[in-house]
């Protein structure tokens, strides 16, 4: 269970706990007593979904909860990446990952602008962006643990080897996700060669 449905859940007990005390101390009937509770809980439960947002970019309706959730799960891992961005303490593990944390940013914000495209990043989500984020996390926790010696060289070496094959995966995924709007740009410039020449033609 990830941290914002923990969040959620916790908002939605307090809540229906609450309901149920005050149902309790009003001496409400036994049908309310079980039903205002949980319509609480519910209530509560819905009302403390935050709102997914990362600088100006919302987490928009997606089509379907499979859409939805995809969408949360790159939310989830694009936050992990612009933490490692800002990394102080290894500047070139902090360059890859400010780099695949601007390449998702890009992704991200071009499927909300295109959500039917989601369904094309179902692979670079569940795959490619989780396990850049699991890197970075699993790294950060090793340092964090102040383990010396070749261990954490090693670490370090694959993780670096790691985040530069997923900057090429990313760069990759994002052009393919382009491949409308570059056809569409290289329609437009054939329509307009084409116009010239006729119009040229007709002078």
């Amino acid at each position: 269970m990830k941290k914002s449905e923990i969040r959620q859940t916790i908002i939605g007990v307090i809540g229906g706990l609450i309901t149920f005390v005050i149902t309790l101390l009003l001496k409400m009937p036994i049908p309310l007593l079980i039903a205002l509770p949980v319509a609480a809980y519910v209530g509560f439960y819905l009302a403390g979904k935050p709102q997914l947002k990362i600088g100006s970019i919302k987490l928009k309706e997606a089509n379907g909860e499979e859409m939805k959730q995809l969408m949360s799960d790159a939310f989830d891992d694009i936050q992990v990446l612009e933490a490692g961005s800002k990394i102080s303490y290894d500047n070139e593990i902090k360059n890859l990952s400010e780099h695949l944390y601007k390449s998702g940013i890009s992704i991200f914000e071009h499927l909300q602008e295109n959500p039917g495209k989601i369904p094309l990043a179902r692979r670079f989500i569940n795959y490619y962006l989780e396990t850049a984020s699991s890197l970075i996390s699993k790294y950060d926790k090793l340092h964090k643990s102040r383990v010396k010696g070749e261990s954490i060289l090693k670490a370090r070496e694959d993780v670096i080897n790691g985040l530069n094959i997923l900057t090429n995966s990313f760069d990759k995924q994002f052009e393919h996700l382009m491949q409308g709007e570059i056809m569409d740009i290289s329609t437009d410039v054939k329509v307009l060669t084409q116009t010239v020449k006729m119009e040229e033609g007709n002078v």
